[in-house]
């Protein structure tokens, strides 16, 4: 009998898994908080996902748990629509009905309306409400996809981000957010308190190097500004007001990095080792946000509340949609010039018909 030209499958799933896991390796060293890390951990995931399911076939005593897994799995995505409403009426019930809240009802009640409406428009049989099908496809599927990568690049930076990829910073950077009757609430106590947990880590091991900057400027409705609230709040907790710094002029992500680079730099801290904290909701984006500007810093998630996580994490997905304009543009183009083709292959056949 002749070999085989092809590879055994097992050398396959190592030699793959051996690929992607050095290609995420490396892309990791370089910049851990770029996108591409999030869809090289979904390629990895799958190349483990096909692995065990080749040693399942070969192992008998492996079938029972990669079958439960599976099946689990598939239910986790049956059940996600009503899962999402669910968190939804919760976070609205708790937090009220303010638009930002309503991202998870609307995600809900969107992955159960688009299939429906997709087969509604297949099954009139219009060449027309197929080209509108066609459209709705090629937009849930890199809205889809990004969100994937998304998800995938928030394993990422839970697994090798934050202080793991900082251990030892030189500045801890708190991320202001709004005041509640100008006071600190629960979401910027709990950044507040995640700050002061780094800061004291670093000052226990190296006393008087950690600088630990509260960065926030004021709103309108606001009384002072979120650093000074964020100050009082750390100083009431036991950190001397000596060593903190306020950034107060910050008013988005993008001004809290930008400004407190600047202030660092007046101080003389030309490449300090810094870690941004901010909700786990936020860290994500803050991350892509900080690459993006070319700021080597780290970005450590502070506790968030279980039920406004998932709403606050799909806002954070549509603020990084925005940072990737002409990756959607490029796609929306490519599906532009796909309908126009179509439109008129239609026509033409309309007239050919006609002709006849």
């Amino acid at each position: 009998m002749s070999t085989p030209w092809f590879l055994p499958a097992p050398l396959v799933d190592v030699a793959a898994l051996a690929l992607w896991w050095g290609l995420l390796r490396l892309s990791r060293r370089r910049d851990n908080r770029r996108l591409r890390n999030g869809l090289l951990f979904l390629l990895l995931v799958g190349a483990t996902v096909r692995a065990l399911l080749h040693l399942a076939s070969l192992i008998p005593a492996l079938k029972l748990p990669v079958g439960l897994g599976s099946v689990a799995f598939f239910l986790l995505i049956a059940l996600m629509p009503f899962l999402l409403m669910f968190n939804g009426v919760v976070l609205i019930r708790r937090e009220g009905r303010r638009l930002s809240n309503l991202l998870c009802l609307a995600a809900g009640l969107g992955l159960i309306a688009t299939p429906v409406a997709a087969v509604a428009l297949v099954a009139t049989g219009s060449p027309w409400t197929l080209l509108v099908a066609a459209l709705m496809f090629c937009a849930c599927a890199y809205l889809g996809v990004f969100l994937l990568i998304f998800l995938g690049q928030t394993a990422v930076q839970r697994i090798w981000g934050g202080r793991r990829a900082m251990p030892h910073p030189d500045v801890v950077v708190v991320h202001g957010a709004g005041l509640i009757d100008g006071k600190v609430g629960p979401l910027l106590g709990s950044r507040i308190a995640g700050g002061i947990e780094a800061w004291r880590d670093e000052e226990g091991l190296r006393p008087g190097v950690p600088l630990l900057v509260m960065s926030g400027g004021q709103g309108a409705d606001e009384p002072v500004s979120e650093a000074r609230a964020m100050a009082d709040y750390a100083i009431a907790r036991g950190v001397p007001p000596e060593r903190i710094l306020l950034e107060d002029r910050s008013t988005t992500t993008r001004t809290n990095i930008s400004y407190t680079r600047d202030l660092l730099a007046e101080r003389g801290m030309v490449d300090p080792k810094v870690l941004l904290v901010t909700s786990s909701f936020h860290a994500v984006r803050t991350a892509i946000l900080a690459s993006d500007m070319g700021v080597p810093w780290a970005v450590a998630p502070a506790r968030t509340a279980w039920f406004y996580i998932v709403n606050a994490w799909l806002r954070e997905y549509i603020a990084v949609l925005t940072y990737r304009r002409k990756l959607a543009l490029i796609c929306a183009i490519i599906a532009g010039l796909l309908s126009m083709m179509y439109a008129l292959v239609i026509i033409s056949s309309g007239e050919l018909g006609g002709a006849g």
